[in-house]
């Protein structure tokens, strides 16, 4: 039997495939000669073409808190990396 995806589930897959094109677009940037601020605003405005294309309105708000649940585990990452890192 083939299992079917849910819908939140294949948007989490597109937003977090996302990522990585984002995050190479501002070092692109960077090694442009653009300051940071502008290379990420550059690479934002990619992301967001990019979900724009694969994700429906209707599931903008699963990609927003797909993005802030990212943004939380992120953060407590880097923070306990931190820690680790003064030990």
């Amino acid at each position: 039997m083939v299992k079917v995806k849910s819908i939140e589930e294949t948007v989490e897959n597109y937003v977090i495939g996302v990522i990585p094109g984002v995050f190479k677009t501002k070092r692109y940037w960077m090694k442009k000669g653009y300051d940071e601020k502008h290379a990420i605003q550059n690479a934002v405005k990619y992301g967001i073409r990019q979900i724009e294309a694969g994700v429906s309105a209707h599931n903008l708000e699963t990609t927003i808190n797909i993005f802030r649940e990212m943004a939380v585990i992120a953060t407590t990452f880097a923070d306990l990396l931190e820690q680790n890192k003064e030990k």
